[in-house]
């Protein structure tokens, strides 16, 4: 399979970024995980779980553009082979079989 990389953004998710993030383990090369202030422990679920974490500056306004963007950004800085990238927010799920079928 080509190399896909995973980028996930989210503040306060909980329960959900644990979901987020174990759907796509195992089907991709290098997981980011963004994180825009959470105080619910996000980023130690997230690096707990293996995903690389990017904690945007507090100073300059948060949104999820920009998330991706820092992500995007960290992500090819640590695997600068990868050919495709998801994007996918901390409250949602990667359904089973969706990273083959787009990287044929």
């Amino acid at each position: 399979m080509k190399q896909i990389g995973l980028v996930a953004i989210g503040r306060n998710e909980g329960q959900r970024l644990r979901q987020c993030l174990v759907s796509a383990t195992n089907k991709v090369a290098r997981v980011v995980y963004v994180d825009s202030g959470s105080t619910d422990g996000s980023l130690e679920l997230a690096r707990s779980i293996g995903a690389d974490t990017v904690e945007l500056d507090l100073s300059i306004p948060f949104t999820a553009a920009r998330a991706r963007n820092e992500g995007f950004a960290r992500l090819l800085e640590l695997a600068p082979d990868i050919e495709f990238v998801q994007f996918v927010d901390g409250d949602c799920e990667v359904v089973d079989g969706w990273l083959q079928r787009v990287a044929q």
